[in-house]
């Protein structure tokens, strides 16, 4: 899809106006930044969004979430969750509303732009997800389990009865298997493909 058109809602204004001139610098169309779920939902309904950039962590009434399932009970969009937030709950209740990648902040400009072009090149939110991910092996499933149930690497060590080291390179080797960065988008991709239980 050539310039697709990127709603941000942020609510931390220098954090959403430096995502907008990466998406300028990279060829990308914005549609507008909102830091409140209600500005969001303003500027979706008066323009063209083809991808939302959202903060998880908004307003008390509404946080991000509860703004993206509303949004796609109107019409599908792709969606790239930002947040803080890595534990497992607020995983599982963002993978309720299906987005299309998840990235913990602080987050470089490569991993966003990167992420934002791995979804407007894939599927529409309403087609089938693509399994084109290889399944793991059982000793990354088993790093992968320990991981989504925030075992630290010495503690994945001493369940499995391996060395520390060793744990440490699977644990690079599965990212770069991936290609992802982070412990949180690792156990993003192992709910969405169910290789593991939420």
């Amino acid at each position: 899809m050539e310039n697709p058109n990127v709603l941000i809602v942020e609510d931390e204004i220098i954090v959403a106006k430096d995502i907008e001139q990466m998406l300028l610098d990279n060829g990308f169309l914005v549609t507008g930044i909102a830091k409140t779920p209600e500005k969001a939902m303003k500027l979706f309904s008066e323009g063209e969004t083809d991808l939302i950039i959202c903060d998880i962590n908004l307003e008390p009434e509404m946080n991000g979430i509860d703004f993206i399932s509303r949004i796609k009970k109107v019409k599908p969009v792709r969606v790239i969750y930002l947040t803080a937030y890595s534990d497992e709950k607020t995983i599982n209740k963002a993978l309720e509303t299906q987005p299309d990648s998840y990235i913990t902040k602080p987050f470089t400009h490569e991993q966003l732009l990167v992420a934002v072009k791995l979804v407007m090149n894939g599927n529409m939110p309403d087609e089938a997800p693509s399994s084109d991910y290889p399944q793991p092996t059982k000793r990354e499933l088993d790093i992968i389990e320990c991981i989504a149930r925030g075992l630290t690497s010495h503690e994945i060590a001493d369940k499995l009865g391996i060395s520390f080291e060793t744990v440490q390179t699977h644990r690079k080797k599965i990212l770069h298997k991936y290609k992802i960065n982070s412990s949180s988008e690792l156990i993003t991709l192992a709910l969405k493909n169910h290789w593991i239980k939420s």
